[in-house]
């Protein structure tokens, strides 16, 4: 999902509004905002962020990286938000090293988007 600052107080509502505290979820979302900024930090105030978690605490050196008329643009925009009650990171898919990204940034013949793919393996957690 693609959300804005004003939606992300509205994601947020839904998802209270259509889980319980016991239900697991997970959700990718292009927050269009960096760590930091008020959408992202509404989402985490909820959520938390599996790379954040994955990379200690640090967040991807970039999720997007293209070219614009108005020239380059370097953002970590894009994440995987999960409910950590009942899910633990075991890993997540590294980002391209910058090398790979090439002149044209993105996309490219390695990445058809300008959004590079996330991925984080979960491992359930039972209830004692």
């Amino acid at each position: 999902a693609v959300v804005s600052t004003q939606s992300t107080g509205d994601l947020v509502v839904f998802m209270k509004e259509h889980t319980s505290s016991g239900d697991m979820v997970v959700m990718g979302v292009d927050v269009c905002e960096e760590p930091g900024q008020i959408g992202y930090d509404t989402l985490t105030s909820e959520l938390r962020d599996s790379y954040k978690f994955a990379l200690e605490g640090k967040s991807p050196g970039f999720t997007t990286w293209r070219m614009r008329p108005v020239g380059e643009e370097k953002y970590t925009n894009d994440c995987i938000l999960y409910s950590d009650q009942q899910l633990r990171v075991l890993q997540a898919l590294d980002v391209p090293a910058e090398k790979l990204i090439g002149g044209a940034k993105l996309p490219n013949n390695y990445c058809g988007s300008d959004h590079i793919p996330l991925i984080t393996d979960f491992q359930r957690v039972l209830a004692e």
